[in-house]
Formats: C-alpha cells, structure tokens, sequence
C-alpha cells in the first residue's frame, strides 16, 4: 500500500476476511515493531468504527484465526466447527453444525474434553437434558472437543432387523 489508509480498507483490498478469520487484528507499526496494537473486531457499528484505525505503509496486520470446536462420535457429520469470525457458540450449536446426533447416540453419556495446562480434562455433558431445555446451554471455547458415544444397547436392535448375509 503506497501513503495510508483505513484498516478496513486495506482489508478489503486482501480480499476481506474469511470465514475462520478471529476478530482480533494486530496493527505492527513500521518504526514500532516492538509495540503491535491489537484491536477487537465488532459487529456493533459504534465499536467497528473505533477499529477502523488509520494504517501506514509498511505496516503489518495480522488477522488472528477464528477458534474451532470439534463434534466426534454419534453424530452425523463428525467435524471440526469454525466459530465464526470468533464468535461465541454453544454446546448446543456445535452439535447442530455437525447435523445433530445419531439415533444410536447415547446422549447421557456425551463429554466435553477441554485441554487445560496441566493436560486434557474430562466433563459430563448433560446432552439430553439440554436438547429438552432442562439444563442450561454451555458456551464453548476454542479447540473444545464434545464426545458423544454410542450407545450398544441401541444398537443392538438395529444390528437384529439387518438380513444376515
């Protein structure tokens, strides 16, 4: 970029953000390598305005990467979901992003293994309770990983109604 513009245009001119863009921004100023500026990207028109700071040339922006939430087990789609542009999301969103869960998940045995200093760390998810609104919807964070096993009584039946071949 030659003279300076708006940060926002100069995003524009690399081709926007993608979807698995965070929304922190680092703004590295040329002849101040040594202090990055880091700025909370918003959809709220009065606090987007404020990031909309003035760049210069040869400044570096770096756009962080949006977190993932990882969906395994009986459920449709076993995926990696981008929360995106770094947005929030729930338990409950998680699963719908993968197509929900299987008819053989056994819902009351889900878990949530969330990584943690001192090494991954297990936590009961009361996934059937959530999906009938007695238990509150969980906000999850970035590499969370939502287990949901299957169930062999469930299946059992199924594996009985198949021709034997």
């Amino acid at each position: 970029m030659l003279g300076s513009g708006r940060l926002f245009d100069v995003l524009a001119m690399a081709g926007g953000a993608r979807q698995k863009a965070g929304r922190i921004v680092s703004v590295t100023r040329r002849d101040r390598s040594e202090e990055p500026r880091s700025l909370m990207l918003s959809n709220e028109p009065a606090e987007s305005a404020k990031s909309n700071i003035e760049v210069f040339a040869g400044d570096t922006i770096t756009v962080s990467r949006a977190g993932v939430v990882y969906v395994v087990g009986d459920v449709k789609r076993p995926s990696g979901v981008t929360m995106d542009n770094g947005t929030d999301m729930t338990v409950l969103q998680a699963i719908a992003m993968a197509e929900g869960t299987n008819p053989t998940a056994a819902l009351n045995n889900a878990k949530l293994i969330r990584k943690t200093p001192s090494g991954p760390r297990e936590t009961p998810l009361p996934l059937k309770d959530m999906l009938s609104a007695k238990a509150p919807d969980v906000r999850r964070q970035a590499e969370d990983i939502i287990f949901v096993p299957n169930s062999a009584a469930q299946t059992r039946p199924h594996s009985t109604l198949e021709p034997r071949r």
